[in-house]
């Protein structure tokens, strides 16, 4: 009852974040009792397998010593060896013993290279000289100490370490086969270095611990100090594992009995590296927490957005208004509710639906003016009378022999008629290109040599469809701005190509020029056309409102260099 209470005062909120409160603090409860529940499964799977990781490196660890005393029994054996030893203790000082000790190091060479982590491989004669092979000859063995150890085992093996080198060396005497006489002839010693051996060929980890112990003797232990023969477990036989304590650093420890031998093997892992897989769940309890978070969140601000969307959604349709994107189609038919929040919805949408209406009016007025503008221009050019004017001056000049007369009046009056009798705003390129053709005949008449025409087209384009009077202007425009400007004359070229699907008009001439400004300038109409002529910006806009903002007019100038005006427009066939 006080907790309803509580929360019947609160604000809407503070409500919310309550809540919030409440299901972060049940989520972190549950996910640390999962977490407690499979770190603990986890850890007791690590152990086991890793465990078994670390005696089945020892079980091969003891299958390569074992190679090491079966290589040091069929080399006391070899009879190549036995011979050579056999030939020193008969012959000590004849010189053909010199040659025979010299074939005993190249054959303990042989040996000494089969396996890499071998140091040295050396042998004791009869008379106690050494003779060494292998990567590292500098290793030396006392005779008094290396005999009676192999001496007592009566020809086995035994593994005895080099003080402070890491090192273990095979220890075997070497006894005459030859009618199982067993005679002395010297003893073997095969040096192994085991951090090769362990870090190298059997790719341990540096950072894991390694020892070997012989009845209660180590033999061999990794570059930890801390491992000694009172701090590792005792085994009887067989193989095992437990957690360890040395020096303040907790170890997983697991050792196996040799198969074959009196040696043991002790493995030590950092409990660091046990632990990595108990991180992995750490970091899986994060994630899970920081959901816990997310979904909390989440929910409280579902419930803040029941009372909050309302607003939101009126404020983006506020914006999409601001930016010019609000259509009639955008407003539905949904139902609000009746307080202030539902009022300005339906206010907002009824004052949007005014402004497009107003909107509309205004584009379709604008639509009638561009279109009386067109029609207004045509009739600039419509007058019948002049047509009929033209052909008499035609026949009066022809009656009066006056050719120069004639031809100027006959390709005005095919220019008009050609003007006057196609209604419609598109004609054909041929048609087109008969008014531009009349009309420069007209103009050089006027000028003479001064101005030099030339046309590029193909027969295939002359049935494409183009707004009317769109290359005459452009082209009396060339004559306008270069030949009536240069004395020297002036060159003006219509090309007319398909590029990318698409009809492209280039009109280039070798003008005078015009800066970019003054390019800019024609565009935004403070350049008028002289006279009453058509300017390149109306014939732009005609483009524009015909096909579209893609399509229209593009110039190219520079100054002294000439001018090109470029026309694009879509394919459009008769």
């Amino acid at each position: 009852m006080r907790i309803r209470l509580f929360f019947y005062h609160l604000k809407i909120k503070d409500k919310i974040f309550s809540i919030m409160l409440l299901l972060l603090f049940v989520f972190c409860i549950i996910g640390v009792l999962a977490f407690q529940y499979f770190s603990k499964m986890y850890e007791d799977e690590i152990y086991k397998e890793s465990a078994k990781t670390l005696q089945l490196t020892s079980a091969v660890l003891d299958k390569e010593l074992q190679k090491i005393e079966q290589l040091s029994f069929q080399i006391s054996t070899d009879n190549f060896i036995q011979n050579s030893l056999k030939s020193i203790i008969e012959n000590p000082k004849v010189f053909e013993t010199y040659r025979t000790k010299d074939k005993l190091i190249e054959g303990l060479v042989s040996y000494a290279t089969q396996e890499r982590y071998i140091s040295s491989l050396q042998i004791i004669d009869y008379y106690n000289q050494t003779y060494i092979a292998g990567y590292n000859t500098k290793i030396k063995h006392n005779p008094e100490e290396i005999l009676p150890l192999s001496l007592s085992r009566e020809g086995a093996n035994v593994w005895i370490p080099l003080e402070n080198q890491n090192k273990l060396t095979a220890a075997r005497i070497i006894r005459n086969k030859s009618n199982l006489s067993l005679d002395f002839l010297g003893a073997l010693m095969i040096t192994v270095d085991m951090d090769k051996l362990i870090h190298g060929s059997l790719k341990i980890p540096s950072d894991n611990g390694f020892v070997i112990v012989r009845d209660d003797e180590i033999v061999y232990r990794s570059d930890f100090s801390e491992f000694t023969k009172y701090t590792i477990p005792d085994v009887e036989n067989g193989s095992g594992y437990e957690m360890m304590d040395i020096d303040g650093k907790d170890y997983l420890a697991a050792f196996q009995r040799s198969a074959f031998s009196n040696l043991t093997y002790y493995h030590f892992l950092p409990f660091d590296n046990i632990t990595e897989q108990t991180n992995i769940i750490k970091i899986w309890m994060v994630f899970y927490l920081l959901l816990m978070i997310f979904l909390t969140i989440f929910l409280s601000r579902r419930a803040a957005g029941a009372l909050s969307k309302p607003l939101e959604k009126l404020t983006e349709k506020m914006k999409q208004a601001q930016k010019g994107r609000i259509e009639q189609s955008d407003f539905s038919e949904e139902k609000y509710s009746n307080d202030e929040v539902g009022q300005l919805h339906k206010d907002f949408e009824t004052m949007m639906k005014k402004i497009n209406l107003l909107i509309k009016e205004n584009y379709e007025k604008q639509l009638m003016i561009k279109e009386t503008e067109y029609r207004a221009l045509q009739a600039q050019i419509n007058p019948h009378f002049l047509y009929n004017t033209l052909d008499s001056i035609n026949w009066a000049a022809k009656i009066n022999k006056q050719p120069k007369i004639y031809i100027m009046a006959e390709a005005l009056g095919n220019m008009m008629r050609n003007i006057i009798s196609k209604k419609a705003p598109l004609i054909s390129v041929k048609e087109e290109l008969q008014i531009v053709e009349n009309y420069i005949t007209i103009q050089k008449y006027r000028y003479n040599h001064r101005l030099h025409f030339t046309l590029n087209t193909l027969p295939d384009i002359e049935h494409y469809l183009i707004p009317k009077l769109s290359i005459q202007p452009i082209v009396e425009n060339a004559i306008q701005h270069g030949v009536e400007v240069l004395e020297t004359g002036c060159h003006i070229t219509v090309s007319i190509s398909i590029d990318d699907e698409n009809l492209k008009i280039v009109v280039e001439d070798t003008g005078p020029g015009m800066e970019e400004a003054t390019i800019g300038a024609i565009f935004t109409g403070e350049v008028k056309p002289k006279g009453t002529g058509i300017g390149l910006r109306n014939i732009n806009d005609r483009i524009k409102l015909m096909f579209g903002s893609s399509y229209g007019i593009h110039m190219e100038s520079k100054k002294s260099k000439g001018t090109k005006v470029i026309i694009t427009l879509p394919c459009r066939m008769e």
